[in-house]
């Protein structure tokens, strides 16, 4: 195996790193984070025209550059260096490759050219921590652990659309509270404003404590009775008083009788609703603070067109305040363990509610993603997409490129505080010179070349190599961060804890990056479940 980079990989981290200095100090860094998108617009657009960077790991046939991940990775070393805050991580790492492994030629043609050049900025939203928890063999942390039930997706077809994997009968209705079906022209969901804000009255609309609506506080909802009366007697819509309520919660009828999928009435509980008894569930109502797939009307709404919708919120999504296009993984059929689709949502969809959230690590901003009745569109066709296969994928290259970016980020933090040892002067000579500050940087270098020959291993893996190694990487590079820039904070001395240094900002990438990624334990977990080391085995003696 040759590990030498090429005359082009070197060629490639050198423009990368004479831009950054030209235009990512640390004074940009700091105002650029405070700007409302989060990152630098003019800096982005200089790294994708000049440098062609989101497109780097992309076909040509689609704008790329056509190198593969190992040049992607080390571009992003460089990136660690000055923390520089780009959407860099979100679109060209986590949901281009996704694009391309499962979008329908149509998608790729029209998605892809627009990320290599930079005029298309994209975030995953998936649960927190779910984006590198999968790289086992097939994402298993996913259908089995319900990672993917804050939300939730439903086809939307004509007037009543329908739960993928319970079947409606024709012209069935949305789904009330508890899974139990709206008993068509008879009971309608209706957006009202609350009649007093503050604690609960009794019968108060859906939403969180005090009455609050998921939609705000200047609207709610509640069950009311339509002008023409069904099949039910007047008032007796489901889910309001005096509504009968099916003999059989797990088969109810709707209609002029058709069974619906026992599926349907289980349909809260997978999404991680409260469950209620079943003597009561009809009239019981999902908290606010917990996701809800309820298909919900306004006044002159118009019928759903063919497609799918989204409900529910995801936290922690890196740059999903500011990206223009979200790549949401959701459950398709009301349950936990229902197998989990990706969806596109543009980032102007209506219904959508995006929060920025403060965190520790101000250089990778984050927000908090709300679907209410989103329209979206699925990434490729419904059959036969290995969505699960390819979101592991997606992980392990994510967590080689994360482990080049603390990699660099550790040997600025080592060279940074290598430089002040050397000027900073005590008992007349410089501190640098003394062998306990000598040893404790030499501890740092160590640790620090251990990961950075870890994650350019994992690298070349991910190109030349089936094994998936980037989550032990990132692991060795993440504690080599923790450890340099705890170091750095130490040998620096005071001004090492003031505000206006930069060493803190390392401190709080190091901080930030195992709360998100890791940590180092859970990765090395997931490793060694991966290679089956724990397994037990029958010993014949």
């Amino acid at each position: 195996m040759d590990a030498r980079f090429t005359a082009e990989q070197d060629e490639i981290r050198r423009a990368v790193r004479e831009l950054l200095r030209r235009r990512c100090g640390p004074e940009e860094s700091r105002s650029a984070v405070d700007t409302p998108a989060g990152y630098d617009p003019a800096l982005w657009t200089a790294l994708a025209e000049q440098l062609g960077l989101p497109g780097l790991a992309l076909p040509e046939t689609y704008g790329g550059v056509g190198c593969s991940v190992t040049e992607l990775a080390l571009a992003c070393e460089e990136t660690g260096r000055v923390l520089a805050a780009t959407p860099l991580l979100g679109t060209a790492v986590l949901v281009a490759p996704l694009v391309l492994a499962l979008g329908t030629e149509e998608q790729r043609a029209g998605l892809l050219p627009r990320m290599a050049s930079g005029a298309l900025t994209a975030a995953l939203a998936v649960p927190p921590g779910a984006a590198l928890g999968l790289t086992g063999d097939n994402g298993a942390e996913w259908a089995g652990g319900g990672r993917a039930g804050g939300v939730q997706a439903r086809r939307s077809g004509g007037a009543g659309g329908g739960v993928v994997g319970g079947p409606r009968a024709a012209g069935a209705a949305h789904s009330g509270p508890g899974g139990a079906p709206a008993a068509g022209p008879s009971a309608a969901m209706k957006w009202v404003e609350p009649p007093v804000a503050g604690p609960r009255s009794a019968g108060a609309a859906l939403g969180g404590p005090g009455g609050a609506s998921t939609a705000g506080p200047s609207a709610a909802m509640k069950w009311v009775e339509p002008p023409v009366a069904g099949p039910r007697s007047a008032g007796a819509a489901l889910g309001g008083p005096g509504a009968a309520r099916a003999p059989r919660p797990s088969a109810v009828t709707e209609g002029a009788g058709a069974p619906v999928s026992p599926q349907l009435s289980r349909a809260t509980e997978g999404a991680g609703l409260p469950v209620a008894p079943r003597s009561s569930r009809s009239a019981a109502a999902p908290s606010a603070s917990q996701p809800t797939h309820l298909a919900r009307s306004r006044p002159g709404d118009q019928p759903h067109a063919p497609g799918w919708r989204l409900y529910g919120e995801v936290d922690q999504v890196l740059d999903g305040h500011s990206a223009d296009l979200l790549l949401v993984a959701a459950h398709a059929g009301g349950f936990a363990r229902s197998r989990t689709l990706l969806f596109l949502v543009p980032g102007d969809a209506a219904g959508l509610v995006r929060t920025r959230q403060r965190a520790l690590d101000a250089t990778r901003p984050r927000a908090r993603v709300q679907l209410r009745d989103v329209e979206a569109e699925l990434l490729g066709d419904e059959d036969g997409a290995d969505v699960l296969g390819a979101l592991a994928r997606t992980g392990d290259t994510a967590a080689t490129v994360l482990a080049c970016e603390a990699v660099g980020a550790a040997d600025r933090v080592l060279e940074m505080t290598v430089e002040y040892v050397k000027q900073r002067e005590q008992f007349g000579r410089p501190v640098g010179s003394f062998q306990a500050v000598k040893h404790r940087l030499a501890d740092v270098y160590v640790q620090l070349q251990a990961a950075r020959s870890a994650a350019y291993f994992a690298a070349w893996a991910a190109v030349h190599d089936e094994r998936r190694v980037g989550g032990l990487a990132l692991a060795q590079a993440l504690e080599a961060l923790r450890t340099a820039a705890a170091e750095g904070i130490q040998l620096h001395g005071g001004i090492g804890f003031t505000w206006e240094h930069e060493a803190q900002l390392y401190f709080k990438r190091a901080t930030g990056d195992e709360l998100l990624f890791g940590p180092a334990h859970r990765l090395r977990a997931h490793a060694a479940d991966a290679a089956r080391l724990f397994e037990r085995a029958e010993v014949s003696v």
